[in-house]
């Protein structure tokens, strides 16, 4: 826990290299870009993966049950 911590308080990330855009004449096209970064790399990726994810387990789960239905049926092996 204690590295958690630390370590989530040290920062090291790029936010700690990048200068301070107060006044600078870019900052509203910083500020876009950092928005629709945030809209299609985080939002938009991770629910298509999240969706991956869920499709694939969904599938495995139909796999399963049809097996299991088939040994019912069957009972001979």
């Amino acid at each position: 826990m204690f590295h958690m911590y630390v370590g989530v308080r040290a920062g090291g990330g790029i936010g700690d290299q990048i200068e301070d855009p107060a006044g600078d004449e870019y900052e509203i096209y910083r500020i876009i870009f950092d928005i629709t970064f945030f809209f299609f790399v985080i939002v938009i990726l991770l629910a298509i993966i999240q969706g991956l994810i869920i499709d694939a387990f969904g599938e495995l789960r139909d796999q399963q049950e049809q097996v299991k239905e088939d040994m019912e049926v069957t009972r001979h092996f």
